[in-house]
């Protein structure tokens, strides 16, 4: 693993903005929480991947005040308990036993319930802020904890890892939904070109868990089993075209939430029409995602998914984010 100092030294933009931390109290550290992709088809709690371009902005700065405060323009809870930047920031200061105050100042870039991480993204913002406020006393893995138990108030209770580990480190995470500290990153060895469209509805991670059966069939946890094992080694080998039935076959989950998608069927149809590999919900949607053949495909698959999506859908192309949560510049 490598040391803070370390990672710093290979990441030149965070190493200039750690000197910027050595001044004065009053300053304000402003870190950006990316999205993330979870499941990925078979991949329940166990996978899940960093996406470019989308996010949430936590500023944090020292506060007179005892605790933390949070403000935002966003329809959030604002107390500490119940907010996971909050909640992950509490944390990493009574990691650290500092009892200063703390403000933060949440922007939110993902819409709420929209199933591409926006509870992780907050958490991982505001964990790595507090952090780099207090002169980066811990490196990303060794807050990871912190993370994983503030996305816990967005998911019903379940500890789990798929989007707050991605949005914390980056890249594609592989973690056990039993112990998600027991995680691997995953290398992609080639750009991964994805579409992901956003339909105008919202669908919490807590209720969407309510619909999950309790018991699966035994054939059908040994096809998911399968598919994930050779999904993911389609992923390693950077092969998207034969990850695609792998990613597009899952028995358990998907079609138990695919029912809270109205447009689920239109829009799987139209992005497999408009040339995509793979496409499949993300989370608990409703967003979903496709996987282009490269980036000169990616316009005409958004284009083709949000018309299918409906009124009111947004677009979005990105690739895999390989360096998670990040002082924004």
């Amino acid at each position: 693993m490598l040391s803070f100092a370390l990672w710093c030294q290979s990441n030149p933009i965070h190493r200039i903005n750690i000197r910027y931390l050595s001044n004065p109290d009053q300053q304000i550290v402003k870190v950006f929480g990316p999205a993330s992709l979870s499941n990925l088809g078979p991949g329940f709690d166990t996978l899940g991947l960093c996406l470019k371009g989308i996010g949430d902005v936590v500023e944090a700065s020292f506060s007179s005040k005892q605790g933390i405060s949070i403000t935002s323009d966003a329809a959030i809870p604002l107390t500490a308990s119940k907010n996971t930047a909050g909640r992950a920031a509490h944390l990493v200061m009574t990691k650290a036993a500092d009892k200063r105050g703390i403000h933060l100042h949440i922007k939110k870039g993902i819409p709420i319930g929209s199933g591409i991480g926006g509870s992780a993204a907050s958490a991982s913002a505001g964990a790595w802020a507090v952090n780099l406020l207090l002169g980066a006393p811990f490196n990303k893995s060794e807050l990871a904890y912190e993370v994983l138990e503030a996305e816990r108030l967005a998911s019903g209770g379940v500890l789990h890892g798929d989007n707050a580990l991605p949005s914390l480190l980056g890249g594609l995470i592989l973690t056990s939904p039993v112990s998600p500290l027991d995680y691997r990153r995953v290398n992609l060895t080639r750009t991964m070109h994805l579409v992901v469209v956003l339909p105008k509805r919202s669908i919490l991670t807590a209720d969407a868990r309510t619909i999950l059966p309790s018991a699966v069939p035994r054939i059908e946890a040994i096809h998911n089993a399968s598919d994930l094992v050779f999904m993911l080694h389609a992923l390693m080998v950077g092969d998207w075209e034969v990850t695609a039935p792998y990613m597009m076959r899952d028995r358990i989950v998907e079609p138990a939430r695919a029912s809270l998608v109205p447009c689920y069927n239109a829009v799987r149809e139209a992005a497999l029409d408009a040339g995509a590999y793979a496409v499949a919900l993300t989370g608990s949607g409703p967003a979903m995602f496709a996987i282009a053949k490269d980036e000169k495909s990616t316009s005409e698959i958004c284009a083709a998914m949000v018309e299918a999506a409906g009124e009111g859908a947004n677009g979005i192309v990105t690739q895999a984010d390989m360096h998670g949560a990040r002082l924004c510049t």
